[in-house]
């Protein structure tokens, strides 16, 4: 029943790729970048949050990216902070637009910088677009832990 629960928000869950793919009958590769900061159900905001840096490519409805972030905001800029609480992780997605909103399905993989921490991240992001950039939220499960991602997206 997990697995099916699981397979079913993959096919639900959107991110901020989101791109306005009216013309399908030639190719169409786009480029973005989005920010966004995730939040999970946690009495301690600065050590269960985490932010993130994402820059990829659309090929149509088709997504890969990479995203550059930091596991948890706690000690963030600080004279103790260390490479080892930076990650680094490829993202693949589909995205489809159902009337203004666009869901896209996605699945990662990545690792912290410098140990052999490694983790999978899979959710499902739902977007608004505004000419070319796009806000949204996705739901995903990053590390074992799920989170709530609001961000915002430049598409071009």
């Amino acid at each position: 029943m997990k697995h099916l629960l699981t397979i079913i928000c993959l096919f639900l869950v959107t991110n901020t790729f989101a791109q306005n793919n009216a013309d399908t009958t030639k190719p169409k590769v786009t480029g973005y970048i989005s920010m966004g900061l995730s939040v999970t159900n946690s009495s301690d905001f600065l050590t269960s949050s985490y932010t993130a840096i994402e820059g990829g490519v659309m090929y149509r409805d088709f997504g890969a990216g990479l995203v550059l972030g930091r596991g948890y905001l706690k000690g963030m800029g600080g004279k103790d902070d260390n490479i080892n609480n930076y990650y680094v992780e490829g993202k693949v997605s589909y995205s489809h637009t159902i009337k203004m909103v666009t869901f896209t399905p996605f699945v990662g993989y990545g690792g912290y910088i410098g140990t052999k921490h490694k983790f999978i991240e899979y959710g499902i992001g739902a977007s608004y677009t505004i000419k070319n950039i796009s806000i949204g939220v996705a739901f995903s499960n990053w590390d074992g832990t799920n989170y709530l991602t609001p961000n915002i997206t430049y598409n071009f």
